[in-house]
């Protein structure tokens, strides 16, 4: 019997205003990074000239010549864009990305239990949740909804499911991090494998990852009309939807 009186708790609330409060960072961070302009080379001619000094002292019988073409080579690199760029940002962006791939993950995970604890007691089989929620993440958002609704399907092959596996994997590696061991030249232990991209490829996955929570919800509030899902994930301000998710 369809339920008519009954409430769930909203303790994954806490995960939704987490990642939505770190949208407004994000794209702080989006707007300094696109606005990012390179100090001049000229700019780290005062350290390169303390650097050589101090190698000289340090150095007496090496060739002058010689430390300051390797205190030169330094330089160079060091007031590339390229590294400028890095050494500015790399840092947070890497904090921001980890931080919303978690808590996504742990959001769009929180959702799933959601759906599949309220659609199996409304087809009386809450006793079935324990074992159906054990399942790995992906397979609940891919095959869980069946237990309730035999004719639901997930869009596989769509930028959604890309979206799924791709935050899946990569929390894996983070929170289930295994070291890459070799013993002798020869590997011993695969180890994990955290992908890391260009920055503006790790961008749009940014995007996609903050949007998948939401994008999940609407597929399921679409979904599964006789699901009592009332008001569950409906607001995603300010996050801005990704538009991989509509194709």
């Amino acid at each position: 019997m369809p339920l008519t009186n009954f409430q769930f708790s909203a303790s994954y609330t806490y995960l939704d205003q987490a990642l939505r409060a770190r949208w407004d960072s994000f794209r702080a961070l989006e707007r300094e990074m696109d606005s990012f302009v390179p100090r001049p080379a000229d700019d780290y001619q005062p350290k390169r000239d303390l650097e050589l000094a101090r190698l000289r002292v340090l150095n007496p019988d090496h060739d002058p010549d010689q430390l300051a073409a390797f205190v030169d080579k330094q330089t160079e690199f060091a007031s590339s864009p390229t590294w400028q760029f890095h050494e500015r940002f790399d840092a947070r962006h890497m904090a921001e990305y980890v931080t919303v791939t978690v808590i996504a993950q742990a959001l769009s995970e929180a959702l799933i239990n959601a759906v599949l604890a309220i659609g199996l007691a409304n087809a009386g089989s809450a006793d079935l949740f324990p074992l159906i929620e054990r399942a790995e993440f992906k397979d609940k958002w891919l095959a869980g909804p069946k237990s309730f609704a035999p004719g639901f399907e997930f869009p596989k092959g769509s930028a959604l499911h890309e979206t799924l596996v791709a935050l899946s994997k990569q929390r894996n590696s983070l929170a289930h991090h295994k070291v890459q061991l070799s013993v002798d030249a020869e590997q011993v232990l695969a180890g994990s494998k955290f992908e890391r991209l260009q920055l503006t490829e790790e961008r749009s996955w940014f995007r996609r990852y903050f949007s998948l929570p939401y994008d999940l919800a609407e597929l399921a509030h679409r979904t599964l009309p006789d699901v009592p899902l009332f008001g569950l994930l409906s607001d995603r301000a300010p996050i801005e939807r990704a538009p991989q998710h509509d194709t």
